[in-house]
């Protein structure tokens, strides 16, 4: 009697544990902050939040990875293969993390091609490769049906253990310039390609940090699915301090190009006299002053004061001005700028008596002078030359081709009337 009431019973609890929701309200939202890795990710792509994001990217790391695997381990809890709503959600949220991360993914085409790879071991390549299949195949256990996740689970594990056991620590030590794996450290070796380009270098910062993640969050699923959570813990300390060690890198490699700027933006002149581009997005933490004009020679017809800058000419059939000022440095005040430029006359009169043989019989004639470039620099104030305050003056004969990019908040330019007429500026 008992069995006969026992069995139905069974079944009965069976199917209710088969058809009841198992993602609870607490689960998801715990999902939902651990990708949120992948939102910030994207986000850093942007230089003002580049450093923000270094700052906690080890943290939000190691939670996208725990909650990944959380995630996988409560797909294998379930009892059968039917999929609720909120697992759904969990899946869509996952797939808007997958388009995130093809972002940065799109962002690196152009700029890998820059890269000198024949500095880093073809190592390299093999160990992204590596990654990106065994991360495929992670993938498809918690994207596909969860009447594959077990033969998804194998596949998964047998392709780690044949071909990306050490991937992850691979990188790392390419990444940190270790000589194991790797032969060069990637990062130095991407800098010089990329000429100390920086939201270039940043981008390809973020889509190595990434490839450095989906590796160990490779590593840490093997752990977690093949051995004991000891196992999984265990690695997992391990890496730790190793991921703070790779965003302090990348925030020294991020610093480090702002002191080769001035060295690289004269190499940059030359191609610069060639095609108009500003450079500034790539030196973006300092204001640029640059003018470009017909070659012209002599003191008489131009000349220039440079603070932290260059003067090119005759490059390429032009001649080339660069100044620069830190971002952080307040603007010159235009409005006293523009009065010192209105102050300065580009001719003068002078007065001579021509006086006969004969006292009382002088004539007073008028003189018309202009000044040439020089005279007329010479007349602005001297305060113009303070570096602390302006980082250039200049005078140009205003008939030649003249070219001028600035902010206009740093940048007053004007053009004496008349007709012995210049181009006078001052930047600050």
């Amino acid at each position: 009697m008992w069995t006969k009431l026992f069995l139905p019973l069974l079944l009965l609890t069976l199917y209710t544990l088969d058809s009841v929701d198992t993602v609870t309200d607490n689960q998801l939202n715990q999902i939902k902050a651990g990708l949120k890795f992948a939102n910030d990710l994207t986000t850093a792509m942007k230089t003002s939040a580049f450093m923000g994001f270094l700052g906690t990217a080890a943290t939000e790391a190691l939670l996208f990875i725990s909650t990944t695997i959380k995630f996988v381990s409560l797909i294998f809890s379930f009892l059968g293969n039917n999929e609720s709503q909120e697992l759904l959600a969990i899946k869509q949220l996952y797939t808007e993390m997958n388009r995130r991360f093809d972002v940065i993914d799109t962002e690196l085409v152009d700029i890998k091609r820059q890269i000198n790879w024949t500095r880093v071991s073809n190592q390299f390549s093999k160990t992204e490769r590596d990654i990106t299949t065994v991360s495929r195949l992670y993938k498809n256990i918690y994207e596909g049906p969860l009447a594959i996740r077990k033969s998804e689970k194998s596949y998964f594990i047998n392709s780690f253990e044949n071909t990306c056991t050490n991937c992850a620590l691979d990188l790392y030590h390419g990444i940190m310039g270790v000589n194991k794996g790797l032969s060069d450290d990637i990062l130095q070796t991407v800098m010089t390609s990329l000429q100390y380009n920086r939201p270039q270098m940043q981008t390809f910062m973020l889509g190595i940090l990434k490839l450095l993640v989906l590796g160990l969050n490779n590593e840490l699923a093997y752990r977690k699915l093949k051995f004991s959570d000891a196992d999984y813990l265990y690695i997992k300390g391990q890496w730790e301090p190793r991921l703070q060690s790779v965003t302090e890198k990348m925030k020294n490699i991020n610093e480090l190009i702002k002191t080769k700027y001035h060295n690289q933006a004269e190499k940059d002149i030359v191609s610069f006299s060639m095609k108009h581009p500003s450079r500034i997005q790539k030196y973006d933490w300092r204001d640029w002053l640059v003018i470009v004009y017909k070659p012209i020679s002599g003191t008489q017809n131009h000349i220039n004061h440079v603070c932290d800058g260059y003067r090119r000419y005759g490059i390429y059939d032009r001649d080339i001005l660069v100044a620069s000022v830190d971002q952080t440095k307040k603007p010159i005040n235009t409005t006293v700028a523009k009065s010192i430029i209105d102050g300065v006359k580009t001719t003068y009169t002078t007065y001579g008596n021509d006086c006969g043989a004969y006292m009382g019989h002088c004539v007073t004639h008028e003189h018309f002078n202009k000044r040439n470039a020089e005279q007329v620099y010479l007349t602005i104030p001297g305060k113009t030359r303070n570096c602390n305050v302006y980082a250039s003056v200049g005078v140009i004969d205003s008939w030649v081709d003249l070219w001028y990019h600035g902010k206009p908040e740093r940048l007053v330019q004007q053009r004496t009337p008349g007709v012995n007429s210049y181009s006078i500026h001052l930047f600050g």
